[in-house]
């Protein structure tokens, strides 16, 4: 119980990184293009990985290297956008809709898996679009980066279903091996093609580059696959409602993002969204 409890602290601890990571990545796409960035971040997690799982990726197999790259696929798309959308919106912004993808699931899961969503994911879906509806409209326009983030929740949302159907007989963590250096490599190739590649040049996108390349990425990997065999699922999920919940603490005390009333009732709508969702889930397992 008390290695269970350590790691549900620990999980908790990755979701506030995560949090952060949106207005630490807001201000360093400043000075760094989106591509540029997830390539140095996502080759340190890959550089890290490699060494925490060097024996076992000697072993690597094909079926592993297959899933895993097209899980990372998805996962470059996700975050592409995901990045891209942070130079044209607040940080608070995008941590909420990223936050959809939990929405996003059940639904997806009807399609791909024939998983029909209950009545309270269908409700859930209702909640999330009128809340993405308040959060994102401003003087009866939408920034082109909520459209971007909103992609980005869609490209979770499937990266989650692919593993579902990927992950049932591999090595989950070369298998997130894998994907990361996907990431990285994919982001190399857009970043170099486009003429984007550069270093970083300030401290600030450096040090960024290094606490979400180790922290949020290789460990924060390790920590949730962890925690996933340690507690019920639910209780994970529960946990990552948590991450738009910090982004939107973050964004607001070192962001300075400011959000009217009717944009605070569309994000705690999507946090709703979220938790009528999850709650679901929590009575299936029941």
């Amino acid at each position: 119980m008390k290695q269970e409890k350590l790691w549900v602290v620990a999980m908790i601890a990755v979701t506030v990184l995560w949090g952060w990571s949106f207005v630490a990545i807001h201000e360093s796409v400043t000075t760094l293009s989106a591509s540029a960035f997830n390539t140095w971040r996502f080759l340190v997690g890959a550089a890290v990985m490699l060494v925490l799982l060097a024996r076992r990726i000697q072993h690597i197999k094909l079926a592993d290297l297959r899933h895993g790259t097209v899980a990372g696929v998805a996962l470059f798309l996700a975050y592409t956008l995901q990045t891209s959308g942070l130079v044209f919106t607040t940080a608070s912004n995008s941590s909420f809709i990223t936050g959809l993808a939990v929405v996003f699931t059940p639904l997806f899961a009807k399609v791909f898996l024939n998983a029909p969503p209950t009545r309270q994911q269908v409700f859930g879906a209702m909640l999330a679009t009128i809340g993405l509806g308040l959060l994102t409209i401003h003087d009866l326009s939408v920034h082109s980066g909520d459209v971007l983030v909103l992609g980005c929740a869609v490209f979770f949302a499937l990266h989650i279903i692919i593993l579902s159907r990927i992950s049932k007989n591999g090595d989950v963590e070369v298998l997130a091996f894998i994907q990361v250096l996907v990431v990285a490599l994919l982001s190399l190739l857009w970043s170099t093609a486009t003429g984007e590649m550069s270093l970083p040049r300030t401290s600030q996108a450096m040090t960024t580059i290094l606490i979400l390349g180790i922290g949020g990425t290789a460990i924060a990997c390790f920590v949730q696959t962890k925690a996933q065999v340690l507690t019920a699922p639910t209780r994970i999920a529960l946990i990552l409602v948590l991450e738009p919940v910090f982004g939107g603490m973050f964004g607001y005390f070192l962001g300075g993002d400011r959000l009217t009333t009717a944009n605070l009732f569309g994000a705690v709508l999507i946090v709703v969204a979220m938790l009528v969702t999850e709650f679901k889930l929590k009575a299936k397992d029941a």
